[in-house]
């Protein structure tokens, strides 16, 4: 009997993969806690898919994972990007998590809607990955993409590293644009291993952000530890390297906003996925300008 870990089972992929599979293997899968729909003869995982220490844990000793469009990729309250790209943080987790624990295949499930960036991320990594020749359709979609349960917020955009760029360079020159592009409103100063983002005319930081040390490679990593415009501190913004490829995404993770969400929904998300896409934008417009690139390179 197999330990198989399917990605999730809200999805008609996920359910029909459960009734095939469930009298002979044992199956694992990512649930959300407030899913009231119970199945017997699977073992549920609570954990959160976009934390790679959490996916290290969860595949260790499995024989087989099956990689598939599930809807627990996105099970936050308020969501912003495109879809591939939140499919592609959890196909670069589960890649890592699965080559670090030694787990030999990967069953990579095509569908009528191709996701090549999806498919290249997870066969990027030493594990061999089996795509299905069928491309699966589907007959209408029903997925939770929103949680109304979970009132927390993830925002995901992708971009190129400009040329001559490095990881740790795009990171420092994000701040650097932030605090240009809202001057006067808001500062933003690095202090140590922390960012604070304060009104001008109050010490109070309206947000605090620390570095997490000792991250994996092409990974940087900072905690929401406090200010004002967070209700808790277990959010994380996160800059990611895509393994060959000059490519990285920036995204916020479980952000609760301290606002009542009315509020913040109509004011402080749009304002936070216009600032990212413009941010976006910018990587997209260095890339094409080598001299610029060497330029404005804050390393």
């Amino acid at each position: 009997m197999k330990k198989i870990l399917l990605i999730g089972v809200y999805g008609e992929i996920g359910r029909n993969l459960y009734d095939t599979l469930k009298d002979t293997n044992e199956l694992y899968s990512f649930m959300s806690k407030e899913d009231t729909e119970t199945l017997d003869k699977i073992h549920p995982i609570y954990s959160n898919p976009y934390k790679l220490e959490h996916m290290v844990e969860v595949v260790k000793g499995m024989d087989l994972i099956i990689f598939f469009e599930d809807p627990i990729m996105r099970f936050s309250k308020i969501t912003q990007g495109r879809f591939d790209t939140f499919f592609e943080l959890i196909a670069d987790n589960v890649g890592r998590a699965a080559e670090y624990n030694g787990v030999k295949d990967i069953i990579y499930i095509s569908e009528e809607i191709l996701h090549e960036d999806v498919k290249r991320t997870l066969t990027s990594y030493d594990v061999n990955v089996i795509t299905t020749d069928t491309r699966v359709k589907r007959l209408g979609k029903s997925l939770k993409y929103n949680n109304s349960h979970n009132k927390t917020m993830r925002s995901a955009q992708r971009a190129e590293i400009p040329r001559g760029w490095t990881l740790e360079g795009v990171m420092k020159y994000y701040f650097k644009w932030l605090d240009e592009i809202i001057f006067g409103m808001f500062k933003i100063e690095s202090v140590g291993d922390e960012i604070h983002m304060t009104i001008e005319t109050s010490r109070t930081p309206l947000l605090t952000l620390r570095r997490r040390k000792n991250t994996p490679e092409r990974q940087i990593v900072f905690d929401v530890v406090g200010g004002r415009l967070a209700k808790r501190s277990d959010s994380w913004l996160e800059f990611r390297e895509l393994k060959h490829e000059k490519s990285f995404i920036m995204a916020l993770h479980d952000f609760d906003p301290a606002l009542p969400w009315p509020i913040y929904a109509i004011t402080q998300a749009p304002l936070h996925g216009l600032v990212s896409r413009i941010y976006q934008m910018e990587m997209i417009i260095n890339d094409t300008i080598i001299e610029e690139n060497i330029k404005n390179n804050p390393e």
